[in-house]
This record gives structure tokens, sequence and C-alpha cells, in this order.
């Protein structure tokens, strides 16, 4: 009959829904590719207008690439941690960015973020950073006051290959003297940039004057009257000799006085 029928029919096209129900929830689960889209920001986000994006969290899902961050103009905070990231040229445009956290990637360069001026937070810890004269391109950030290339307390991922070297630590703190924080630790008063390579007393006293040293002659007066009298007798047997002794003796005496007027006007105090 035909409500046997339907009666059998029920239980398939439930399980049809179940199955629909199933794949579409596992396709929600599924991680993104390895670039994402617009509409998957706007369904990560709630968003329908990407202009409408200021917070984004893309910790974990194996990017190699951010492009499509550069068409939400409005972000402030960005996460970007623990992906497969060599690149941030996407992020050059983001000027209402505040914190932006990129740790462990593999990024090198950091020029993309000089034009950054609302940067406050910058996590650059667990990447492959590995020369000093990329800081320079943080130089110019107005905001910039916290900064990692690694974790003092939470060095797990490892730290960038600049961390390694001795002047790593002075040479930020030089480039970026706004800084009030590095790597985890507060900056004390005393290691900012005026202090790391012009300190002066805290009370103000002026520095001891610089001992002038005495200038001994390389040789005593009667070895140079025996050094003359050889160099006339060298000069009658082998005159170009005879010449290049003179203008070798006549530099000697040059240096010599240019080295005494030297310490002589660094030892006299400022009138």
């Amino acid at each position: 009959c035909p409500a046997e029928v339907d009666f059998c029919a029920r239980p398939r096209a439930w399980t049809r829904q179940l199955v629909s129900s199933g794949e579409q929830r596992r396709a929600r689960m599924a991680p993104p590719p390895a670039e994402l889209t617009l509409e998957q920001i706007k369904q990560r986000t709630g968003e329908f207008d990407v202009d409408s994006v200021y917070t984004l969290g893309l910790a974990g899902l194996g990017l190699r690439s951010i492009a499509v961050v550069a068409g939400c103009p409005s972000l402030t905070e960005l996460d970007l941690s623990d992906n497969n990231l060599s690149a941030l040229d996407a992020l050059a445009g983001l000027v209402q960015l505040k914190n932006l956290i990129v740790s462990a990637n593999r990024v090198q360069r950091l020029e993309p973020l000089r034009g950054l001026e609302s940067l406050h937070t910058l996590r650059l810890d667990a990447n492959n950073v590995s020369n000093l004269d990329e800081v320079h391109h943080l130089a110019q950030l107005p905001s910039l006051e916290v900064l990692y290339f690694r974790k003092v307390y939470e060095d797990i991922a490892g730290p960038n290959p600049i961390c390694g070297h001795p002047a790593y630590r002075p040479t930020v703190l030089r480039l970026v003297p706004r800084l009030t924080n590095l790597d985890g630790e507060r900056i004390r008063s005393d290691e900012n940039a005026k202090t790391l390579y012009a300190a002066e007393p805290d009370d103000g006293a002026q520095l001891p004057p610089l001992a002038r040293p005495v200038i001994m002659p390389v040789f005593a007066q009667a070895e140079l009257d025996a050094f003359k009298s050889a160099l006339s007798g060298a000069s009658a047997v082998d005159p170009e000799g005879g010449k290049q002794l003179q203008a070798a003796l006549h530099d000697s005496r040059r240096l010599m006085a240019k080295a005494a007027s030297l310490v002589t006007n660094y030892s006299q105090p400022e009138s």
C-alpha cells in the first residue's frame, strides 16, 4: 500500500540527511588550504564584510601565503603563528595593525613591516631572521614598544639566528629606542640608547679629565744623530735608497706631530 511505501522510504531519507549533515560537519572541521580566500575569512570571523574584520586568528593552519589578508584593511590584531610563512609582503598596507604575532614561521625579511605606523607589539620569535640589518626596518615604527625575537623564559621553538650575535641586544635597543619590552624582559632605564653608548653619571657630575699620556721618542737623540750620519753616508753610496729613507723619516716625524696634536686637543677641557 502507499502508506507502507512511504513508511519504508522515510528511513532512507533520514539516512541521506544524516550523511549530508556529517559531510557538512567534516567540511567545517577540515583544515583550510595553504592559501586562504576572503570567503573563508568571512566564515571564520562571522563578518559579511572584510572591512569589518578587526581581529583575525590564523594560527596553526599550515599557511604558506597570506596574500588575501591584504584585503582586510581594518585589522588591528592578527595572529599568524605556527604556519609556513616566509614572506610578509601582504601586511605592508595594514597601517591600523597594532598587535602582530608571527611566531614559529620561516620569516627572514622585515622590510614589509616598515610602514606599519600603528604597530605596538610584534612577535617574531622562532623565525629565521639572521641579519641584524633587518632591525633597521623596525627603527621607523613610531608606536613599537614590545618586540620579541625570542622568548627568554619560554624558548621552546628556538630563537632567531640574530639572537646569537654578541651585539644583538644593544643593537636592537639602539635602533629601536622606544622599546619598553624586548623578548619578554622590561627595558631598564639604564639600557636605553643614550646610556648604551654615552653613559653619564647619574648625579650630573662631570667625567674626570682624560690624563694626557707622555709621548716618548722612539729613538734617543744620540741614536738619531748616529742615524743621520749613517743616512748621509748611505745617500752617497745609494742616492735612491737615501731618498726613500729621508721620505720615511719625514713621514714618521709628521705622524708623531699629528698624534701629539690630537692628544693635546682631546685632553684640553672645553671652554
